[in-house]
């Protein structure tokens, strides 16, 4: 794609055969500034989408919500350090197609996964599963996204534990101990918390299936 030691333009990647690109009429100053204009939007938008996923965590939590933001933790600390490695570039004159284009790639990443999750919620049309259970733990880490989870019994054959993704009302109102309904969502192959209520004792909860 990419001929070894050829010269090209930061604007629009074509080979440079003198002092102005041939394919968009800039000088290498120029094209540079061009690019780090793009890339100040860009990078905008990526945290835009960053910033749409957290959204959509907190209001359709998936119940392996701890595996999906370690996931987009990595994209998202990536791609800003990608994005200063492609403006140091630019403003050294160096040859950045390569990242310039990987940074673009990683730029709808996180709208792709908010989407994910609003539609993995707005199309499910299973039933809802109540399950049983007593809460063991909880844990809370005050960070830029605020994480809160209540540790309970799990229902899932093969697993002791559950960590379950909570709001911060539900985090202060059920202490350890306290027997709770998690409320699941089985989405479009993405199980999702609806909630976690107060166990009514007599009633009768769900505890059959692997959401």
């Amino acid at each position: 794609m990419f001929r070894s030691g050829a010269k090209r333009c930061l604007n629009c990647d074509t080979v440079l055969t003198g002092p102005i690109c041939e394919g968009c009429d800039l000088t290498p100053a120029a094209a540079s500034l061009v690019l780090r204009r793009r890339l100040i939007l860009r990078t905008g938008l990526f945290l835009l989408g960053s910033m749409a996923f957290v959204a959509a965590t907190y209001r359709f939590p998936p119940l392996e919500i701890d595996g999906m933001l370690v996931f987009c933790g990595v994209v998202f600390f990536f791609g800003l350090g990608l994005a200063v490695w492609v403006e140091r570039g630019a403003l050294r004159g160096n040859q950045i197609a390569i990242r310039k284009r990987l940074f673009m790639t990683l730029v709808p990443v996180p709208w792709l996964l908010a989407g994910l999750l609003v539609l993995n919620a707005k199309l499910d049309t299973g039933p809802m599963r109540e399950y049983r259970t007593r809460v063991v733990g909880k844990f809370s880490m005050a960070a830029m996204v605020p994480t809160r989870r209540l540790v309970v019994v799990s229902w899932r054959e093969g697993h002791e534990f559950k960590r379950v993704p909570v709001s911060r009302e539900e985090y202060t109102r059920f202490a350890v101990g306290q027997r709770v309904v998690v409320e699941i969502h089985p989405g479009v192959g993405i199980p999702w918390v609806a909630g976690v209520f107060a166990s009514i004792p007599g009633a009768n909860a769900g505890s059959a299936g692997d959401p």
